[in-house]
């Protein structure tokens, strides 16, 4: 089934109101990215960076990798934001930030937590000033987290 949500939302993330993408990352970037971050992406992740690298709809950011430019500007980029996080923060190693949910809450894959398919649970977090701290479990895999959004979007 969660594999099923996540072709669904691929499919229909190019109807919702101001689609962009990066276009798709070479399997070299992919790989650079994953040693920096050391995390070996789960099956959906890698097929998003492939196909769309990054995406933006309807008010919503999927953060993308690159893994060539870590410095400066965090937002929208995976690899910049975590190992920045990692430093300054104490961000585990297993979460990898995907959304920003505004409002000083973030939401990160937890490759800590895998379900049968290899794939990562999404969770939303808060940094209090001393740590991250979970506040909810946002979505089983990637693919139901971001059905979810690409639906919500095309119904209003």
């Amino acid at each position: 089934m969660s594999y099923q949500d996540f072709e669904r939302a691929m499919a229909l993330a190019p109807s919702c109101e101001y689609f962009t993408t990066a276009g798709g990352r070479t399997l070299e970037q992919i790989r650079k990215a994953e040693e920096m971050l050391g995390i070996t992406f789960s099956p959906q992740l890698l097929e998003f960076y492939k196909k769309f690298g990054y995406l933006s709809f309807f008010g919503n950011e999927i953060f993308g990798i690159d893994p060539d430019s870590t410095s400066g500007i965090l937002e929208g980029n995976s690899v910049a934001y975590a190992l920045h996080e990692r430093k300054n923060y104490e961000l585990p190693k297993e979460w990898i930030p995907i959304y920003n949910n505004d409002d000083s809450y973030m939401t990160f894959l937890d490759y800590g937590s895998l379900n049968a398919e290899k794939e990562p649970r999404l969770i939303m977090c808060i940094y209090d000033g001393k740590s991250y701290q979970v506040v909810e479990t946002v979505a089983e895999d990637f693919g139901a987290f971001l059905l979810e959004l690409v639906e919500a979007s095309l119904s209003d």
